[in-house]
C-alpha cells in the first residue's frame, strides 16, 4: 500500500434486497474515510426493483452482474473489478456506522492482521427479531464465537463481513463458489486464512448494525442452513474450522438416540433438559424490556436444534455423494456466513 491513506473498494453481494438496499448504500455513502473509490453492487439477478435503486446511485456506486448467484461468486467478481489496496465486504441487511470504513483500515494497519471486522451486533425489527438479536448476543446462543459480542480487541477465528488487503485476497485464490454450500464461504475463507498463519481481528469500535431474520420460519432456515454449511467444510478440509457445530450436532445426536429408549422419560431426556436451559437462559435475556421471554425460548430452541439437525444432514450429503446447495434458492436471500 502507499504511504498515504489506502485506496478502499468496497464490495456488496445482493439479490432481492430492494426493502433494505438505500438504507444500506445512504450509511456507505455517509462514510467519513475519503478514499473510497467505488461501491460495487454485485447482484445476482434481483427482480424486486433492486437494480433500478442501485442504478440510480450514481457517484462512485457501480452495478456489476453476477450471473452465479452466490455471495461468494458476488465477491469474487467484485474482487476482479475492484481497484482499490483495501476491499471491505459489506451486507445489504446492515448498516454502518460513519466512521466504519476508516476504523476497518486503522484496524487493519494499526495490528499488522490479514482480516479485521466489528462484532456482529443485531437490531431486531420486530418483537421476533428482538428476542433473536438477544440470542445471538449471548454465548449460550450462538456458543464461543467472541465475533459476536467481543468488547475489546482481539484475535478470532472468523469475523463479520471482513477487511483485507486487496492481495491478502488475490493470495488465498478469493472465495470458493463451487465447493460449498452457500454461506460457508466466509468463515472457509478465514479457515485457509488462518491455516496459512494469517491473523484475523476484531475491534468493537467497527460499528455496523445486522438485521437478522424477524420469523421463526426464516431463522431456522437459515441456521439449518449454516449446520449445512460447516458440514461442507469439513468436507472440504476434513476438519472444521472450530469445535462450535460438535455441540448442537451432538444434542441432536443425542435426541435421536434417547428417542430408541424403552420409557417415555428416556426418550424426552435431552429435549427435556435442553428446554430447561433454554428457559433459564430466556428469562435472563427477557431483563431486557424489549425482549419477551417466550419468543427468547422459541429463538434458541430454533437456532440449536436447526444447527445441528442442518448439520446431520450435511455429513448426509458428504456420505451420499449428494454434493451441496452453491446458491440459495430465489425465495432464500443470502445471509451473511459467519454465523457459528
Amino acid at each position: 500500500m502507499s504511504g498515504t491513506q489506502p485506496t478502499v473498494s468496497v464490495i456488496l453481494p445482493t439479490l432481492d434486497e430492494r426493502h433494505y438496499i438505500r438504507d444500506c448504500l445512504d450509511s456507505l455513502a455517509a462514510q467519513d474515510y475519503p478514499r473510497i473509490i467505488e461501491i460495487l453492487v454485485v447482484d445476482g439477478g434481483s427482480v424486486d426493483g433492486t437494480r433500478g435503486i442501485v442504478e440510480d446511485e450514481g457517484g462512485v456506486v457501480r452495478l456489476l452482474d453476477n450471473p452465479r448467484v452466490s455471495a461468494a461468486a458476488a465477491m469474487n467478481v467484485g474482487l476482479v473489478h475492484a481497484a482499490g489496496e483495501v476491499v471491505v465486504r459489506a451486507d445489504a441487511h446492515t448498516l454502518y456506522a460513519g466512521d466504519y470504513v476508516r476504523r476497518c483500515v486503522d484496524v487493519l494497519e494499526e495490528t499488522g492482521a490479514d482480516n479485521v471486522g466489528g462484532p456482529m451486533r443485531p437490531v431486531g425489527a420486530t418483537s421476533f427479531g428482538r428476542a433473536v438479536a438477544a440470542v445471538t448476543s449471548s454465548p449460550f446462543g450462538v456458543g464461543p464465537g467472541r465475533f459476536h459480542y467481543a468488547n475489546s480487541r482481539q484475535d478470532v477465528d472468523t469475523v463479520y463481513l471482513g477487511c483485507w488487503r486487496r492481495q491478502t485476497l488475490q493470495a488465498l485464490g478469493g472465495f470458493d463458489e463451487s465447493q460449498l454450500q452457500w454461506a460457508a464461504e466466509d468463515q472457509e475463507l478465514n479457515f485457509r486464512l488462518r491455516r496459512r498463519g494469517g491473523r484475523i481481528v476484531v475491534d468493537p469500535d467497527i460499528r455496523s448494525s445486522y438485521f437478522p431474520r424477524q420469523q421463526p420460519g426464516a431463522l431456522a432456515r437459515q441456521y439449518h442452513n449454516y449446520g449445512i454449511a460447516k458440514a461442507s467444510t469439513l468436507a472440504k478440509h476434513r476438519s472444521l474450522p472450530s469445535w462450535r457445530p460438535l455441540v448442537p450436532a451432538a444434542l441432536v445426536a443425542a435426541a435421536v438416540v434417547g428417542a430408541t429408549r424403552s420409557t417415555w422419560t428416556r426418550r424426552l431426556a435431552v429435549p427435556l433438559v435442553h428446554a430447561a436451559a433454554c428457559g433459564v437462559v430466556a428469562l435472563r435475556l427477557a431483563r431486557d424490556p424489549g425482549v419477551a421471554p417466550h419468543r427468547a425460548f422459541v429463538a434458541t430452541a430454533i437456532c440449536h436444534w436447526s444447527y445441528g439437525a442442518g448439520f446431520w444432514m450435511g455429513i448426509g450429503r458428504i456420505v451420499s455423494g449428494w454434493g451441496f446447495d452453491r446458491h440459495p434458492r430465489r425465495d432464500r436471500r443470502p445471509a451473511p456466513s459467519s454465523g457459528g
